[in-house]
């Protein structure tokens, strides 16, 4: 017989500067390693919620600080990505995971239909929402603005290294990506992946549905978690973007979305 599933709080995402005028929506889906009470944990050790499995260590950080940099409005998700992945798609079959890097999830197994519909409504609907208002808002005002996802990846997945120092995820659209890596690779000395450490054409929900669909700049930012593990690398790196962001035009005037270089 199915066990009785408890009822879920709604969580709201952290929304910060929502009348700010940089002309960029940055969105962090991982920020938080959160798993509501609840949820018992998801069965998993305290430990392991500190891992890369559970979060994006280091990515609420940057966003936050290249938010203020920019004075551009963010939405920071509440609420772990084992508990549910606001980055997938509702019918992915990894929205809600079983098994992350090689550890398994209990609280996540054999989940019923009921449940994970009350993890969408409680979790994924409420950010996706606020992301949604936040856009509406900043066209009403007259702006086009750049939409981009601050990630962090471990630098080892099963068992290989990831070399790169940043990823930018595209899908059919890579002028912000270009814009940004051409800054990037002539200030720094950096290793900087194209769809690395894995490919927008595979897995862009958010960015698609916030951005591409609309015909908006926009890009996932991925840079190495040990890079921005530390209070001073998240602030070079939000310094680093903020300044590619200006320098390519699209902090201070969003409006132009016609750009190809």
């Amino acid at each position: 017989m199915p066990q009785p599933q408890p009822s879920l709080r709604r969580i709201d995402p952290d929304i910060l500067r929502p009348q700010g005028r940089g002309g960029v929506l940055i969105l962090c889906e991982h920020a938080s390693n959160h798993v509501p009470g609840e949820l018992d944990g998801l069965g998993l050790a305290p430990a392991l919620l500190e891992r890369h499995i559970a979060h994006d260590i280091g990515a609420a950080a940057v966003a936050q600080r290249l938010s203020a940099l920019l004075d551009a409005p963010a939405v920071l998700a509440r609420v772990s990505r084992l508990v549910i992945d606001v980055n997938r798609a509702p019918a992915a079959p990894d929205l809600i995971p079983v098994r992350s890097d090689g550890v398994e999830i209990p609280g996540n197994r054999a989940l019923p239909a009921a449940a994970r519909q009350a993890r969408l409504d409680a979790f994924f609907a409420p950010f996706h929402e606020a992301a949604a208002a936040l856009l509406e808002a900043m066209l009403r005002r007259g702006e086009r603005p750049a939409v981009i996802g601050i990630h962090s990846f471990t630098p080892r997945m099963n068992g290989a290294f990831r070399p790169w120092h940043v990823g930018f995820l595209h899908n059919r659209d890579g002028r912000l990506f270009r814009l940004l890596r051409d800054r990037l690779r002539a200030r720094w000395d950096l290793e900087i992946g194209d769809n690395e450490p894995y490919s927008g054409r595979d897995l862009y929900y958010s960015m698609h549905r916030h951005g591409e669909a609309r015909g908006l700049l926009q890009t996932v930012i991925e840079i190495r978690q040990d890079l921005v593990t530390a209070t001073e690398g998240q602030e070079e790196w939000a310094e680093r973007l903020a300044l590619c962001l200006r320098e390519a035009g699209v902090a201070r005037n969003a409006r132009d979305d016609s750009r190809t270089d």
